[in-house]
């Protein structure tokens, strides 16, 4: 089943809430999984700390873009791919709120830039083991 992990800067409880629930939408459209498999992805939602413009991001965690969507799964082909990347980009465009990137910004009143830019990472399972062993893809839309 898939497992989908989301990097981003703090989203609070009731927006993760909403995301998860339209990310396993995708999921079961997109990959075409049966009802029933709904219960079985798994997404994770992993806290970026805020960065100044001297800090480095740890170099685990994916920093490309405002958001980094990790799907991890079988058989994912390139046509599954295009479609979850489609819908769920666009899906986190506009649900995930846009705000200045750090306090100072906020405090002098500069708006959020308008665009979001939103990577995919693409890892393929192993079908007898439970570990990623290939990065398929990686894409990015703002």
């Amino acid at each position: 089943m898939p497992y989908l992990r989301l990097y981003a800067q703090g989203l609070p409880v009731e927006q993760k809430r909403v995301i998860a629930q339209k990310l396993i939408e995708i999921t079961v459209r997109t990959f075409q999984l049966r009802a029933d498999q709904r219960y079985q992805t798994s997404i994770q939602f992993i806290t970026l700390p805020q960065l100044s413009g001297a800090d480095e991001p740890p170099a685990a965690a994916p920093r490309e873009g405002d958001f980094t969507l990790e799907v991890i799964g079988h058989d994912l082909t390139d046509e599954k791919k295009r479609a979850f990347a489609r819908e769920a980009a666009a899906m986190l465009a506009h649900v995930a709120p846009m705000k200045p990137r750090n306090r100072i910004a906020r405090a002098l009143g500069i708006k959020a830039k308008e665009s979001r830019q939103i990577c995919l990472q693409f890892n393929e399972l192993s079908p007898a083991v439970s570990d990623p062993f290939l990065v398929d893809s990686q894409h990015c839309a703002a």
